[in-house]
Protein backbone atom coordinates (compact mmCIF):
# COMPACT_ATOMS: atom_id res chain seq x y z
CA UNK A 1 0.00 0.00 0.00
CA UNK A 2 1.36 3.46 -0.91
CA UNK A 3 2.45 5.81 1.87
CA UNK A 4 -0.19 8.38 0.96
CA UNK A 5 -2.96 5.75 1.11
CA UNK A 6 -1.81 4.54 4.52
CA UNK A 7 -1.70 8.11 5.81
CA UNK A 8 -5.20 8.77 4.50
CA UNK A 9 -6.53 5.70 6.29
CA UNK A 10 -4.83 6.75 9.54
CA UNK A 11 -6.35 10.23 9.29
CA UNK A 12 -9.79 8.77 8.72
CA UNK A 13 -9.48 6.26 11.59
CA UNK A 14 -8.47 9.08 13.93
CA UNK A 15 -11.54 11.11 13.00
CA UNK A 16 -13.85 8.11 13.40
CA UNK A 17 -12.43 7.40 16.84
CA UNK A 18 -13.01 10.99 17.95
CA UNK A 19 -16.58 10.88 16.62
CA UNK A 20 -17.37 7.65 18.49
CA UNK A 21 -16.07 9.02 21.79
CA UNK A 22 -18.13 12.21 21.51
CA UNK A 23 -21.27 10.38 20.40
CA UNK A 24 -20.94 7.97 23.33
CA UNK A 25 -20.68 10.87 25.78
CA UNK A 26 -23.82 12.51 24.37
CA UNK A 27 -25.77 9.24 24.43
CA UNK A 28 -24.88 8.76 28.09
CA UNK A 29 -25.92 12.31 28.94
CA UNK A 30 -29.32 11.89 27.25
CA UNK A 31 -29.85 8.57 29.02
CA UNK A 32 -28.95 10.11 32.37
CA UNK A 33 -31.29 13.06 31.92
CA UNK A 34 -34.20 10.81 30.94
CA UNK A 35 -33.73 8.01 33.44
CA UNK A 36 -31.76 9.47 36.35
CA UNK A 37 -28.53 8.07 37.77
CA UNK A 38 -28.03 4.65 39.29
CA UNK A 39 -25.34 4.89 42.01
CA UNK A 40 -24.66 1.14 41.70
CA UNK A 41 -24.04 1.23 37.96
CA UNK A 42 -20.38 0.56 37.05
CA UNK A 43 -18.07 3.02 35.33
CA UNK A 44 -15.18 2.44 32.97
CA UNK A 45 -12.01 3.62 34.71
CA UNK A 46 -10.00 6.62 33.56
CA UNK A 47 -7.18 5.60 31.25
CA UNK A 48 -9.26 3.46 28.86
CA UNK A 49 -10.68 4.96 25.63
CA UNK A 50 -14.14 5.13 27.28
CA UNK A 51 -12.92 6.13 30.73
CA UNK A 52 -15.52 7.63 33.06
CA UNK A 53 -18.54 6.45 31.03
CA UNK A 54 -21.37 4.36 32.41
CA UNK A 55 -21.31 0.71 31.37
CA UNK A 56 -23.44 -2.37 31.79
CA UNK A 57 -20.52 -4.35 33.23
CA UNK A 58 -17.97 -6.76 31.88
CA UNK A 59 -15.51 -4.11 30.73
CA UNK A 60 -15.15 -2.08 27.54
CA UNK A 61 -12.47 -2.89 24.97
CA UNK A 62 -10.79 -5.19 27.45
CA UNK A 63 -10.65 -2.64 30.25
CA UNK A 64 -11.61 -3.40 33.83
CA UNK A 65 -14.72 -1.80 35.27
CA UNK A 66 -14.62 0.31 38.42
CA UNK A 67 -17.69 -1.00 40.25
CA UNK A 68 -19.64 1.44 42.38
CA UNK A 69 -19.97 0.49 46.04
CA UNK A 70 -23.29 1.29 47.80
CA UNK A 71 -23.23 4.48 49.84
CA UNK A 72 -22.22 3.88 53.40
CA UNK A 73 -20.23 0.79 52.44
CA UNK A 74 -16.95 2.63 51.86
CA UNK A 75 -14.87 2.64 48.67
CA UNK A 76 -15.10 4.82 45.60
CA UNK A 77 -17.47 4.92 42.64
CA UNK A 78 -15.69 7.27 40.23
CA UNK A 79 -12.08 7.35 39.06
CA UNK A 80 -10.71 10.91 39.02
CA UNK A 81 -8.36 12.17 36.35
CA UNK A 82 -5.62 11.81 38.93
CA UNK A 83 -6.44 8.10 39.23
CA UNK A 84 -7.91 8.22 42.73
CA UNK A 85 -11.41 6.75 43.27
CA UNK A 86 -14.04 8.80 45.09
CA UNK A 87 -17.78 8.61 45.71
CA UNK A 88 -19.53 11.66 44.25
CA UNK A 89 -22.98 12.89 45.21
CA UNK A 90 -25.77 12.45 42.63
CA UNK A 91 -25.63 16.19 41.94
CA UNK A 92 -21.89 16.01 41.30
CA UNK A 93 -22.38 13.03 38.98
CA UNK A 94 -24.97 14.97 36.98
CA UNK A 95 -22.75 18.03 36.71
CA UNK A 96 -19.71 15.96 35.75
CA UNK A 97 -21.49 14.07 32.97
CA UNK A 98 -23.04 17.29 31.65
CA UNK A 99 -19.81 19.30 31.63
CA UNK A 100 -17.75 16.48 30.07
CA UNK A 101 -20.38 15.99 27.36
CA UNK A 102 -20.50 19.72 26.61
CA UNK A 103 -16.70 19.93 26.46
CA UNK A 104 -16.61 16.92 24.13
CA UNK A 105 -19.30 18.44 21.88
CA UNK A 106 -17.45 21.74 21.57
CA UNK A 107 -14.12 20.01 21.07
CA UNK A 108 -15.60 18.02 18.21
CA UNK A 109 -16.97 21.16 16.56
CA UNK A 110 -13.53 22.77 16.70
CA UNK A 111 -11.75 19.66 15.43
CA UNK A 112 -14.09 19.34 12.46
CA UNK A 113 -12.40 22.53 11.24
CA UNK A 114 -9.06 22.48 13.07
CA UNK A 115 -8.28 18.76 13.55
CA UNK A 116 -4.96 19.32 15.34
CA UNK A 117 -6.45 21.56 18.05
CA UNK A 118 -6.52 20.27 21.61
CA UNK A 119 -7.38 22.10 24.85
CA UNK A 120 -4.41 22.86 27.03
CA UNK A 121 -3.77 20.35 29.78
CA UNK A 122 -4.50 21.74 33.21
CA UNK A 123 -1.28 22.41 35.10
CA UNK A 124 -2.91 22.00 38.49
CA UNK A 125 -6.17 20.05 38.72
CA UNK A 126 -7.48 19.58 42.29
CA UNK A 127 -7.75 15.92 43.23
CA UNK A 128 -11.54 15.94 43.56
CA UNK A 129 -14.81 15.66 41.66
CA UNK A 130 -15.08 19.46 41.70
CA UNK A 131 -11.60 19.60 40.20
CA UNK A 132 -12.61 17.31 37.32
CA UNK A 133 -15.76 19.39 36.76
CA UNK A 134 -13.67 22.58 36.70
CA UNK A 135 -11.22 21.00 34.25
CA UNK A 136 -14.07 20.02 31.89
CA UNK A 137 -15.55 23.51 32.16
CA UNK A 138 -12.14 24.98 31.29
CA UNK A 139 -11.86 22.76 28.22
CA UNK A 140 -15.34 23.88 27.09
CA UNK A 141 -14.38 27.56 27.47
CA UNK A 142 -11.19 27.01 25.47
CA UNK A 143 -13.17 25.31 22.70
CA UNK A 144 -15.71 28.15 22.63
CA UNK A 145 -12.87 30.67 22.33
CA UNK A 146 -11.30 28.72 19.46
CA UNK A 147 -14.67 28.47 17.68
CA UNK A 148 -15.07 32.24 17.97
CA UNK A 149 -11.57 32.76 16.52
CA UNK A 150 -12.34 30.43 13.61
CA UNK A 151 -15.66 32.17 12.95
CA UNK A 152 -13.85 35.48 12.40
CA UNK A 153 -11.71 34.11 9.57
CA UNK A 154 -12.73 34.59 5.92
CA UNK A 155 -14.25 31.38 4.43
CA UNK A 156 -11.46 30.98 1.88
CA UNK A 157 -8.86 31.10 4.68
CA UNK A 158 -10.67 28.39 6.60
CA UNK A 159 -10.84 26.19 3.52
CA UNK A 160 -7.16 26.69 2.67
CA UNK A 161 -6.06 25.95 6.24
CA UNK A 162 -8.29 22.89 6.36
CA UNK A 163 -6.87 21.54 3.13
CA UNK A 164 -3.32 22.06 4.37
CA UNK A 165 -4.02 20.24 7.62
CA UNK A 166 -5.97 17.35 6.12
CA UNK A 167 -4.77 17.20 2.55
CA UNK A 168 -1.05 16.47 2.94
CA UNK A 169 0.78 13.40 4.15
CA UNK A 170 3.87 13.48 6.37
CA UNK A 171 6.05 14.17 3.33
CA UNK A 172 3.92 17.11 2.20
CA UNK A 173 2.39 15.29 -0.75
CA UNK A 174 -1.36 15.62 -1.54
CA UNK A 175 -3.59 12.88 -0.13
CA UNK A 176 -6.79 14.05 -1.83
CA UNK A 177 -6.88 16.39 -4.78
CA UNK A 178 -8.98 19.48 -5.42
CA UNK A 179 -10.05 17.87 -8.71
CA UNK A 180 -11.72 14.97 -6.88
CA UNK A 181 -12.76 16.44 -3.54
CA UNK A 182 -14.59 19.58 -2.46
CA UNK A 183 -14.40 21.54 0.78
CA UNK A 184 -17.24 23.87 1.75
CA UNK A 185 -17.73 26.09 4.78
CA UNK A 186 -20.69 27.83 6.39
CA UNK A 187 -21.76 29.26 9.75
CA UNK A 188 -24.75 28.85 12.06
CA UNK A 189 -24.69 31.96 14.16
CA UNK A 190 -21.10 32.13 15.41
CA UNK A 191 -20.40 28.42 14.88
CA UNK A 192 -18.29 27.78 11.75
CA UNK A 193 -18.63 24.42 9.99
CA UNK A 194 -16.79 22.51 7.30
CA UNK A 195 -18.39 20.12 4.81
CA UNK A 196 -16.64 17.60 2.58
CA UNK A 197 -17.78 15.02 0.07
CA UNK A 198 -18.05 11.34 0.96
CA UNK A 199 -14.77 10.46 -0.74
CA UNK A 200 -12.71 12.67 1.56
CA UNK A 201 -10.72 11.39 4.53
CA UNK A 202 -12.68 13.54 6.99
CA UNK A 203 -16.16 12.34 6.02
CA UNK A 204 -17.43 10.51 9.10
CA UNK A 205 -19.74 7.56 9.69
CA UNK A 206 -22.24 10.00 11.15
CA UNK A 207 -22.09 12.07 7.95
CA UNK A 208 -22.69 8.90 5.92
CA UNK A 209 -25.65 7.77 8.04
CA UNK A 210 -27.22 11.25 7.98
CA UNK A 211 -26.84 11.54 4.20
CA UNK A 212 -28.36 8.11 3.63
CA UNK A 213 -31.32 9.00 5.83
CA UNK A 214 -31.99 12.22 3.92
CA UNK A 215 -31.49 10.49 0.57
CA UNK A 216 -34.13 7.93 1.55
CA UNK A 217 -36.50 10.75 2.58
CA UNK A 218 -35.99 12.48 -0.77
CA UNK A 219 -36.60 9.23 -2.63
CA UNK A 220 -39.86 8.86 -0.74
CA UNK A 221 -41.05 12.45 -1.11
CA UNK A 222 -39.73 13.29 -4.60
CA UNK A 223 -39.69 10.04 -6.63
CA UNK A 224 -39.90 11.90 -9.94
CA UNK A 225 -36.83 13.98 -9.09
CA UNK A 226 -34.69 11.27 -7.56
CA UNK A 227 -33.28 8.18 -9.25
CA UNK A 228 -35.32 5.30 -7.80
CA UNK A 229 -33.66 2.68 -10.01
CA UNK A 230 -30.04 3.49 -9.13
CA UNK A 231 -30.08 5.13 -5.70
CA UNK A 232 -26.31 5.68 -5.80
CA UNK A 233 -26.35 7.51 -9.12
CA UNK A 234 -27.24 10.97 -10.46
CA UNK A 235 -28.74 13.11 -8.96
CA UNK A 236 -28.99 11.22 -5.63
CA UNK A 237 -25.24 11.51 -5.09
CA UNK A 238 -25.67 15.23 -4.32
CA UNK A 239 -26.64 14.30 -0.75
CA UNK A 240 -23.05 13.08 -0.25
CA UNK A 241 -21.36 16.20 -1.68
CA UNK A 242 -19.64 18.91 0.35
CA UNK A 243 -22.41 21.51 -0.02
CA UNK A 244 -25.02 19.10 1.35
CA UNK A 245 -22.68 17.91 4.12
CA UNK A 246 -22.25 21.53 5.20
CA UNK A 247 -26.03 22.02 5.43
CA UNK A 248 -26.62 18.71 7.21
CA UNK A 249 -23.92 19.48 9.78
CA UNK A 250 -25.40 22.97 10.22
CA UNK A 251 -28.81 21.47 10.91
CA UNK A 252 -27.26 19.03 13.38
CA UNK A 253 -25.78 21.83 15.53
CA UNK A 254 -29.02 23.83 15.20
CA UNK A 255 -31.32 21.22 16.67
CA UNK A 256 -32.06 19.36 13.43
CA UNK A 257 -33.61 22.23 11.47
CA UNK A 258 -32.55 25.40 9.66
CA UNK A 259 -35.99 27.03 9.71
CA UNK A 260 -35.74 30.81 9.58
CA UNK A 261 -32.00 30.77 8.93
CA UNK A 262 -29.99 32.46 6.21
CA UNK A 263 -26.91 30.35 5.55
CA UNK A 264 -23.93 31.34 3.41
CA UNK A 265 -22.01 28.41 1.94
CA UNK A 266 -18.68 28.87 0.17
CA UNK A 267 -17.08 25.96 -1.69
CA UNK A 268 -13.71 25.59 -3.40
CA UNK A 269 -15.12 23.90 -6.51
CA UNK A 270 -17.95 24.79 -8.88
CA UNK A 271 -21.35 23.31 -8.12
CA UNK A 272 -22.18 20.12 -10.05
CA UNK A 273 -25.40 19.23 -11.87
CA UNK A 274 -26.54 16.84 -9.14
CA UNK A 275 -26.31 19.60 -6.53
CA UNK A 276 -28.16 22.07 -8.73
CA UNK A 277 -30.99 19.53 -9.07
CA UNK A 278 -31.25 18.29 -5.47
CA UNK A 279 -30.02 21.00 -3.08
CA UNK A 280 -33.26 23.07 -3.21
CA UNK A 281 -35.21 20.00 -2.06
CA UNK A 282 -32.72 19.27 0.70
CA UNK A 283 -33.35 22.85 1.79
CA UNK A 284 -37.09 22.20 1.95
CA UNK A 285 -36.49 19.11 4.07
CA UNK A 286 -34.29 21.10 6.46
CA UNK A 287 -36.88 23.79 7.12
CA UNK A 288 -36.58 25.97 4.01
CA UNK A 289 -33.71 28.30 4.93
CA UNK A 290 -32.39 30.87 2.48
CA UNK A 291 -29.03 29.52 1.34
CA UNK A 292 -26.46 31.57 -0.56
CA UNK A 293 -23.81 29.50 -2.36
CA UNK A 294 -20.59 31.05 -3.65
CA UNK A 295 -18.06 29.16 -5.79
CA UNK A 296 -14.35 29.96 -6.35
CA UNK A 297 -15.11 32.13 -9.38
CA UNK A 298 -17.39 34.34 -7.28
CA UNK A 299 -20.59 33.04 -8.87
CA UNK A 300 -23.53 33.26 -6.45
CA UNK A 301 -26.58 31.00 -6.40
CA UNK A 302 -29.45 31.47 -3.94
CA UNK A 303 -32.10 28.89 -3.10
CA UNK A 304 -35.36 29.15 -1.18
CA UNK A 305 -38.82 27.56 -1.41
CA UNK A 306 -37.45 24.58 -3.31
CA UNK A 307 -36.16 26.63 -6.25
CA UNK A 308 -33.16 28.70 -7.30
CA UNK A 309 -34.16 32.33 -6.98
CA UNK A 310 -30.84 33.44 -8.42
Amino acid sequence: MHTDTVSAHLHRLNWLLRARVVEAKLRELRRAVKAGFDPNQPRVPTGSPDGGQWTGGGGVDGSQVAQNIPRGGGGGSYRLRSGRSVEPTPAQEARLVATEAEAARLRRQVQEIDPVWEPRESLSTPDSIEGDIAAAEGEAREAETRLFELAQQPPENLIDAYRRQQGLDLLGDPIWSREQNTVATCKVGDVPLIGTNSGSITYTQQDQATAERWRDALLRDYPTLMNTENIGGFPNNAVFHAEATCLLRAARVNGGSLTGRTIEVQADRAMCGSCRAVLPYIGLQLGNPTVIFTDPSGRVRIMRDGIWIK
